[in-house]
């Protein structure tokens, strides 16, 4: 048998096993092959080569996913060939040591602003396509003090993924920039090696694409799973909408076991911690935990002040220095909101034939309910509870264990923690240095005592209605 005929045409048969791009790149056009033996025992055997060691390793395993797809292949092949199917089975060598990994550099090759690179195939039509954000990048997301080692952790997890840190769990309230944070990594991964299968997809997509595959039947759920655990960088929005749907959630525990076995990157965003999330299965908690869950805590001041001239920059907008500090003031929600003043006021600029001043910005903050208004803060939250409950900051921030000082003091760190978007630690420091788990304890101390307690229950809300006026 000619090795190299055979080989292409098991390489033919093998688009039809595994996905194009990254897989296919890397695990089976890397090899050469050398020689074919055919054994005395009917069978054959295809020595290829290769200088990747990586790929050497995962094609020795016989109960691996390549073996037995390249056996299947090659009966396929042979069939074709030689009028007849043979077993034959491969038997990679490596032959050139040399340091390499998988993801290397291609800075000389055009990067694809997509998950799917050009030379990829869809497993089946009904599974959902999305587009990565080319706004979404690591030069765009502008971080504050308390979002630096998330930003820092998503840099290196796009430099070397699947090495560390996996999954990597963005968490945090709504438009804050998980998102924008999580796409920086495919962005960058896709710039790095415009190769590679980069999977970006909403939990609904997930869940859609799922419930689609299993109405058609068995080949298309068979392509619904190739098409998911074939990807070498999965980015999942939002996973905290699996709650509650246990055949869903066993589907995604299977393709996260499949990808993170492979070494393959997965990043999740979610509203909250997934030990959080009612309805969410522990094994899928135990797997959420286990790499890294990074805070995005909404921006301070001097950090929306940072977006808004950043983005003022990017759209070459001479928009004036108290203007951009009027709305940074003002809007201290989220980034999302923050950004939508900012786009009412670029076209104020480019529109009106008055120039932007602050008069302007406070009429679209006013139409947008963004009136400069007391925000509600830890320290207001403090002096709210402490005057509700006559003692005072200072005990609320101190180390008195009395029942008098301990359930204010929980009541006041439940309500920061549920009306401000600081982080557990950013609490922990403003009731006097407490660590992260006591806030987190405390928290739930409340959380249960309100179920049980009328008239605890009754006396938190109406503190909530107190800071609400």
């Amino acid at each position: 048998m000619d090795p190299v005929a055979v080989w292409n045409a098991i390489k033919k048969a093998l688009t039809e096993r595994i996905a194009q791009g990254f897989s296919y790149s890397n695990f089976v056009d890397t090899l050469t092959p050398l020689k074919v033996v055919e054994n005395p025992n009917g069978t054959a055997t295809l020595h290829l080569t290769t200088n990747h060691e990586q790929v050497a390793t995962e094609w020795l395993d016989p109960k691996g996913h390549y073996y037995e797809s390249f056996m299947q292949a090659a009966m396929t092949a042979t069939l074709e060939l030689y009028g007849q199917p043979t077993f034959m089975v491969p038997a990679v060598t490596f032959v050139a040591p040399q340091p390499t990994t998988l993801f290397e550099d291609q800075l000389d090759q055009t990067p694809q602003i997509s998950e799917a690179p050009a030379n990829s195939s869809i497993a089946a039509d009904f599974v959902t396509q999305s587009i990565l954000n080319p706004e979404f990048r690591f030069e765009t997301f502008v971080s504050s003090d308390e979002n630096r080692e998330a930003y820092a952790v998503a840099q290196a997890i796009a430099d070397n993924p699947g090495t560390q840190w996996n999954p990597l769990l963005i968490y945090g309230g709504v438009g804050l920039g998980k998102t924008h944070l999580m796409q920086s990594i495919g962005n960058k991964v896709l710039e790095r090696n415009p190769n590679a299968l980069v999977k970006f997809i909403t939990t609904e997509d997930f869940i859609n694409d799922f419930t689609e595959a299993l109405r058609r039947g068995q080949k298309d759920t068979e392509a619904f799973k190739r098409e998911y655990r074939s990807a070498d960088l999965l980015l999942v929005d939002d996973v905290q909408f699996l709650a509650g749907k246990e055949k869903i959630q066993e589907e995604f525990f299977n393709t996260f076991n499949a990808l993170t076995r492979a070494n393959h990157q997965i990043v999740l965003t979610s509203d909250k911690l997934p030990k959080e999330i009612p309805g969410l299965e522990l094994r899928l908690v135990t797997r959420f935990g286990q790499g890294y869950s990074a805070n995005i805590t909404k921006p301070d001041l001097p950090t929306r002040v940072a977006i808004l001239r950043n983005k003022s920059d990017q759209e070459k907008l001479n928009i004036p220095n108290d203007v951009i500090d009027e709305i940074a003031a003002a809007v201290d929600t989220n980034v999302r909101d923050l950004e939508g003043v900012f786009n009412q006021v670029a076209g104020k600029l480019r529109f009106a034939s008055k120039p932007v001043t602050v008069e302007t910005a406070r009429d679209i903050l006013e139409t947008m309910n963004f009136k400069r208004q007391r925000a509600i803060t830890i320290p207001i939250i403090q002096e709210t509870v402490a005057k509700f409950f006559g003692t005072t900051v200072i005990d609320l921030k101190g180390k008195k264990r009395n029942k008098e000082i301990v359930v204010p003091r929980q009541i006041a760190m439940y309500l920061s923690r549920e009306l401000t978007q600081d982080s557990l630690p950013q609490i922990g420091r403003a009731f006097g240095g407490k660590d992260h788990t006591t806030v987190m304890h405390s928290t739930e101390k409340i959380d249960i005592a309100i179920e049980n307690d009328a008239m605890l229950a009754d006396q938190v809300q109406k503190i909530r209605e107190e800071l609400s006026n």
